[in-house]
């Protein structure tokens, strides 16, 4: 935990200007666990970044944790990055404007066709609906084998359907 907080902190003083927690594992926990286990640490891991680097955007990524949304919006980031398990407009519900929302296409949709990527991304971006507090991104890593193109349609997608949505 100290050496996170150290390395995301020795981060910010080399220029970064946004700060990503990721926690991979979590959601693999059994619910009886996850505080003790992992949201404890989180939290002592941002309110040490907090103190260090209070202007610098906070996202955490804490994959499978959908159930926790809750608890991860009280620690004090500034954002929670979803994977795909969980339905954008739902989390929106959940957390209101306590963070920004950022996520959560499945990393396997670019391996479809265009169609069935621009209609999912589609899908997404009116689950969240108008307004502000979202970051389009992906629930996960891009794989290697996504085609340099299938990004390109991600890219052009966000674009046009939120410039529709927000007009």
């Amino acid at each position: 935990t100290h050496v996170v907080s150290a390395y995301l902190i020795e981060q910010v003083k080399h220029g970064a200007q946004a700060l990503m927690l990721f926690d991979t594992w979590g959601g693999i926990l059994p619910a009886l666990k996850f505080k003790s286990f992992d949201l404890d640490y989180i939290q002592k891991i941002t309110h040490a970044v907090k103190a260090q680097c209070p202007n610098t955007p906070l996202v955490v990524f804490s994959k499978g944790c959908g159930f926790y949304l809750s608890e991860l919006a009280q620690l004090g980031c500034h954002g929670l990055s979803l994977d795909w398990t969980i339905d954008l407009g739902m989390a929106r519900k959940q957390v209101g404007d306590k963070v920004a929302l950022q996520g959560n296409l499945h990393p396997k949709v670019l391996l479809q066709s265009d169609e069935v990527i621009r209609q999912e991304i589609s899908n997404l971006l009116h689950s969240y609906g108008k307004g502000p507090g979202h970051v389009f991104n992906l629930g996960h890593g891009i794989t290697p084998d996504v085609r340099p193109d299938a990004v390109q349609v991600l890219i052009d997608t966000v674009k046009e359907v939120s410039s529709k949505l927000n007009a």
